[in-house]
């Protein structure tokens, strides 16, 4: 008995050791999958475009805009469709994106550059930090936490919205 639990935990030992939990083509193909899923979300042109990204069940969205957070899809859902209702001919890339997963979590970490015309025709721009959490739901990956931020001068306690890298 004694010899049998030696060998069944040796051969977990050398099979643990030999296999990485998350296999590189498995880990390269969830990757490109969030990313694909980033694009498409920064790409977005109305509220519909932009809630297809997230988790329907379950989503948290930290804006730079209060409240401090909408919860739910239908906040978010109705906090989209303001944002979109407020400017129009939207424009944006990437100027950093980051994505990091384990195949059943996903981090995507950016920095975002818009131009936008807003409602009384005047040309806009920002810089936004954007943290996205996700996870696969119906085996498509979703974000169910978004933080959105843009850094503040301390002198002023207002948001810098067109901070450098």
């Amino acid at each position: 008995m004694k010899k049998a639990i030696w060998v069944l935990a040796a051969f977990g030992a050398v099979a643990l050791a030999g296999a990485p939990a998350f296999p590189a083509s498995r880990a390269s193909s969830a990757k490109a999958e969030i990313t694909a899923l980033e694009h498409k979300c920064i790409a977005a042109q109305n509220a519909d475009e932009a809630v297809q990204c997230f988790d329907p069940n379950d989503i948290a969205l930290y804006d730079f805009t209060p409240p401090l957070e909408y919860s739910g899809m239908k906040a978010v859902r109705e906090h989209m469709e303001g944002v979109f209702a407020n400017f129009k001919d939207p424009k944006a890339s990437f100027l950093e994106l980051e994505v990091v997963t384990d195949g059943k979590l996903g981090i995507a970490n950016s920095i975002q550059h818009f131009t936008w015309t807003g409602k009384d025709g005047t040309p806009m721009e920002g810089n936004f930090r954007v943290s996205d959490s996700l996870h696969k739901v119906g085996g498509k990956w979703k974000i169910f936490h978004s933080h959105v931020s843009v850094p503040v001068d301390p002198a002023t306690g207002k948001a810098v919205m067109n901070a450098k890298l």
